[in-house]
């Protein structure tokens, strides 16, 4: 697979081609930077391991702990199909109480550091899971090419914060294109990836490992009585509420519970980063903060999961809906900024999208779910049947064996010759 050059790009712009070539600038600078640092750093641990070990190393920041039981089982597939995992990250989230299978190393982000373990590992490809303001993705990117070491970037393809953002897009063009491989969340990533970069890209539509969460064999009500939830019906949030300025917007479900008058029909919050004004404007008579929830098994989450019978997640839904999709929530949300997983709500089949800063519409979907239990129903099953066919955990791995197999046949590992 041909490796295309930053030279090809093309803007439309004079002030975009002035961009490119401080690009191309940059990337010699790097090119020489990292192939001087590479020298430097070698190493005779290359040798201790087995060469008939075929590896797989995923270099990623901070591992969320949503993560771990998917890396546990990329773990346990790979092994079946002859590879192993081994998983570098600066940081394992601190909350994480799931168990680790996979071989992992917490290593303070180092470039001499990082080539040195690389060497010893000796992986046969590479999957970077970093972000662009991640410094060491720079100097790694060039000394891995260097180094003839095949390597794949699991990425949105783009900022989907930003993505009008046109130096964004060329620091996004400059990695496809220097990459050997591209993993993305889903399909509809796509189309921030340059035609010619499109025939390296591997799907693995992004999600968590379902087979991983527990059985809950506890009623609603019963749930309810244990988390002291007064509500008949509850309307549920979770997600992390101080990420971003707030993005995922959780103050317009407090704005909305403020003033609601029914008894019936309460309002739940799960998560980190409620701040103390919103937790003033909250309505103490059907609104409830559960705080975060980790545990070892998931069970918690999966009780409030069970108990709730909507989702709203006004902003940025992120994996928050695959795993109330699974649990059968209906997801309502608004318009606007939203990460891939997105594609997974089908609007008047699992949920409901409502104008941005429509508070009103916001609130009427919200109580047509609730008081129509035949269509919530419906909602419902088609939650759990979608995400179980868009989004199992063995579909995501299928795009991961896909891109690895790509990976290891690709060329000749420098540190194997």
């Amino acid at each position: 697979m041909r490796v295309a050059n930053a030279d090809e790009y093309d803007w439309d712009t004079q002030g975009h081609r002035y961009k490119r070539q401080r690009v191309l600038n940059l990337r010699m600078q790097i090119e020489r930077r990292a192939i001087e640092l590479g020298k430097g750093h070698s190493s005779d641990a290359a040798n201790r391991e087995d060469n008939s070990t075929k590896r797989v190393l995923l270099i990623s920041s901070k591992v969320m702990h949503y993560r771990v039981p998917v890396y546990n089982y990329f773990h346990r597939r790979f092994r079946e199909i002859g590879f192993e995992l081994s998983v570098i990250a600066n940081a394992l989230q601190k909350q994480n109480q799931k168990p680790v299978e996979f071989d992992f190393r917490e290593l303070a982000f180092s470039f001499g550091t990082y080539t040195q373990t690389i060497k010893a590992l000796r992986p046969v490809a590479v999957i970077l899971f970093l972000r662009l303001k991640d410094l060491i993705v720079w100097p790694l990117i060039h000394w891995l090419r260097f180094q003839r070491i095949p390597f794949a970037v699991w990425t949105k393809a783009a900022n989907w914060d930003a993505k009008d953002s046109r130096w964004r897009y060329c620091l996004y063009n400059y990695v496809h294109g220097i990459s050997d491989a591209i993993i993305v969340y889903s399909v509809d990533c796509l189309e921030s990836i340059r035609p010619p970069f499109r025939s390296k890209v591997f799907v693995a539509n992004n999600t968590l490992n379902f087979d991983d969460f527990p059985r809950i064999d506890e009623s609603k009500e019963v749930i309810k009585r244990e988390l002291r939830v007064p509500f008949e019906k509850v309307v549920l949030f979770v997600g992390s509420m101080g990420t971003g300025k707030g993005r995922k917007r959780v103050d317009h479900l407090v704005e909305i519970f403020r003033n609601f008058e029914r008894k019936d029909v309460g309002l739940v919050l799960v998560g980190s980063g409620l701040s103390e004004e919103l937790r003033g404007r909250m309505n103490s008579h059907n609104t409830v903060y559960l705080g975060e929830m980790h545990d070892g098994m998931d069970i918690g989450i999966s009780k409030v999961f069970k108990m709730a019978d909507i989702c709203a997640i006004p902003g940025h839904v992120g994996l928050g809906l695959n795993q109330a999709l699974f649990w059968g929530l209906p997801v309502i949300t608004e318009e606007g900024v939203h990460p891939p997983e997105i594609a997974y709500l089908k609007p008047g089949k699992n949920g409901f999208i409502v104008p941005r800063n429509d508070l009103i519409s916001l609130r009427d979907r919200i109580v047509y779910l609730l008081d129509h239990d035949d269509i919530r129903a419906e909602f419902s099953r088609n939650a759990r049947q979608g995400i179980l066919a868009e989004a199992p955990i063995e579909k995501m791995f299928g795009g991961f064996q896909d891109c690895v197999h790509f990976l290891s046949h690709t060329r000749h590992v420098s540190h194997h010759e």
